[in-house]
């Protein structure tokens, strides 16, 4: 008697990549709630100082640049892929924040009046951008890694644990600040 396969290890799959893609994605919120006005300080920086955009009024320049980013917080999967259509294929495996932000100055950033002028290509528009963003990304890698170490050499507390969990949210407030909204 033949017996046939009810589907069970393609469920457990995609549930683990689902699993898996959630996480990314918390980790990346978690990430991007903290550490918001650091990126849009440093990229409006680094833009200006590289010369990527010219403009007439820095001030407006950080502030369109902070809108981008509060933009990509809030947009959801199908506006994200929809936004980045013609940056698709820049690069493999690229950074959704990287080339969420490439696209908005190629598309938005451009068309504002305090902008002069954007120079350089799709590809180190993103160079530049997706730079900035690694950095303060190996940042707070290695700082949420301090504190896990720091709650690993901590007995009583069991990874898991409500407790545990309060700690780890008391500890990364203490490093980080209060979220950016």
């Amino acid at each position: 008697m033949r017996t046939f396969d009810s589907g069970r290890v393609q469920d457990k799959i995609l549930d683990r990549l689902e699993r898996k893609e959630r996480q990314e994605v918390f980790q990346r919120d978690r990430f991007f709630k903290f550490k918001l006005q650091q990126i849009q300080k440093r990229l409006h920086q680094t833009v200006m100082m590289e010369r990527v955009i010219e403009t007439s009024d820095p001030a407006a320049l950080s502030e369109l640049l902070l809108k981008g980013l509060k933009k990509f917080q809030k947009t959801n999967e199908f506006e994200f892929k929809y936004f980045v259509a013609p940056l698709r294929d820049l690069v493999q495996r690229p950074n959704p924040i990287a080339l969420y932000m490439t696209q908005f100055i190629l598309e938005v950033v451009i068309n504002d009046p305090c902008v002069i002028e954007v120079y350089g290509t799709d590809q180190e528009i993103y160079k530049v951008v997706n730079g900035i963003v690694n950095q303060v990304n190996a940042d707070f890698t290695r700082a949420e890694n301090e504190i896990l170490q720091q709650l690993s050499n901590n007995k009583s507390l069991v990874p898991g644990s409500r407790e545990y969990d309060i700690m780890l949210e008391q500890l990364v407030h203490q490093r980080f600040g209060e979220p950016q909204k």
